[in-house]
């Protein structure tokens, strides 16, 4: 396939790998492919012609004859199309520059010149909204990672501040207690007659053991904080990841599958 020449719509390309339910039955038959053989299989496995076979042992007459696809490297692709695109825009601008008439023949080079020149700067425009979409995505992630690491913070010095200002030390009994209570009443502090009436039982002070159950809370949100963070640093890394497969093996030329 000659990537310079082919009118192929790289965004395009770009989406058909992630949407394509086509793909995904492309995947499952190279799955099945190059499955080891077993007394169970489905499939006798012939390649032929640059073409992956399965036949069907019940019925030989039924195949499926898979043309795979064809990859690039985008970010090669990039360099190249630039490379290109600007010796074109020298060819052209030394055309429209020339001190000889124009006439009929480089006015058909020029056309054809311009031609490509377009073609190739489709192809740039395209690669550089992969990137900008790619960039906003991250950088959205990445902005609210450094929100919650702010949180995390904040929680983590409130957290100190108030078992800072706590007087009367607790037993582990009457900890796990607050913290039982603490979730049975929806991950909130109870209300104050609550408060009062284990105050009462455990003959320390009610304003004590509010600032107990505020050490909870921000206890609790900060670890749902740290989850949050956590579970973000993997959604980065995911998306760091496939796009760094995805533009350095992208789909070109889609698979063929004859049923």
């Amino acid at each position: 396939m000659n990537l310079m020449n082919d009118e192929i719509n790289i965004k395009e390309m770009y989406n058909y790998e992630l949407d394509s339910k086509e793909y995904l039955k492309y995947l499952n038959y190279m799955h099945i492919y190059y499955l080891k053989d077993h007394k169970k299989e489905k499939y006798i496995k012939d390649y032929l012609d640059n073409k992956y076979i399965l036949i069907n042992k019940q019925n030989p007459s039924k195949k499926i004859t898979i043309t795979p696809s064809e990859f690039i490297n985008i970010h090669k692709l990039y360099i190249e199309l630039k490379k290109i695109s600007d010796e074109l825009l020298f060819k052209i601008s030394n055309i429209i520059e020339s001190k000889n008439n124009i006439n009929e023949e480089n006015r058909i080079e020029f056309e054809n010149i311009k031609k490509k020149y377009i073609s190739y700067q489709k192809k740039i425009n395209d690669i550089d909204l992969i990137n900008k979409e790619y960039g906003m995505e991250l950088e959205k992630l990445l902005n609210n990672k450094i929100e919650k690491l702010d949180d995390l913070v904040k929680f983590y010095k409130k957290r100190n501040h108030v078992y800072n200002e706590i007087k009367e030390k607790i037993s582990e009994n009457l900890k796990n207690r607050l913290i039982k209570i603490f979730k049975e009443n929806n991950k909130k502090i109870p209300n104050t007659f609550e408060i009062n009436k284990i105050a009462k039982e455990n003959s320390i002070s009610s304003n004590e053991i509010e600032k107990w159950f505020q050490w909870i809370e921000y206890v609790y949100i900060y670890l749902l904080v740290k989850n949050e963070i956590v579970e973000l640093n993997k959604n980065i890394n995911d998306k760091e990841k496939k796009f760094d497969i995805h533009t350095h093996y992208m789909i070109i030329k889609k698979p063929i599958i004859e049923e």
